[in-house]
């Protein structure tokens, strides 16, 4: 009897030492803040980093490269399969649309599956975008993503840019195509 009373004893005491390090560790979370980071603003190049040379065609078969990047230029990123990619879609071409032409928008729509519900969402897509950007397909590893190193989709960047320079993010997250006027970053 008396072990069974020291094993309760025992028990009990690795139950409150249990109880009191959850409670520290809530104390710790409750004084981080509340709101997450926003990921688009997180998803790549900083705000004055430089753009990465980069080489690639548009889905018209147009050349594109950093150099075309003019300023007050913004460059979207989107996946397929993304539920944020898809809210967000809508409102982004109707901005994009109040741009002076379609050369100041570059979307790039990234897909690493060749899978024909994602060729259908990819089409869609681009038909969607087409009438007010340039719009580039590439995989995740493709040379728009590597150049501007996005990690989180949506992701959306503002160019800066001078002549004889490589262009710069001026500006980046959802605010982009408000904040920064067409040819002023």
């Amino acid at each position: 009897m008396v072990y069974l009373a020291i094993a309760l004893v025992v028990v009990g005491a690795l139950c409150v030492l249990d109880l009191s390090l959850t409670l520290a560790v809530l104390r710790r979370l409750r004084d981080r803040p509340l709101a997450a980071p926003d990921l688009t603003e997180e998803g790549g190049i900083s705000v004055g980093a430089t753009v990465a040379p980069f080489s690639t065609h548009c889905v018209e078969g147009m050349p594109l490269t950093e150099r075309d990047l003019t300023d007050g230029a913004v460059v979207a990123f989107f996946t397929l399969g993304c539920k944020p990619c898809r809210d967000k879609l809508p409102r982004f071409a109707e901005q994009a649309g109040a741009l002076q032409g379609r050369r100041q928008v570059i979307a790039v729509v990234v897909s690493g599956s060749t899978e024909q519900r994602y060729e259908d969402e990819a089409r869609a897509i681009t038909e969607q975008l087409s009438p007010v950007a340039r719009v580039v397909r590439e995989t995740p590893e493709g040379p728009c993503v590597s150049a501007f190193a996005v990690t989180a989709f949506p992701s959306q960047f503002a160019i800066a840019a001078r002549d004889g320079e490589a262009p710069t993010v001026a500006s980046v997250g959802d605010r982009v195509l408000t904040a920064v006027p067409a040819g002023r970053a």
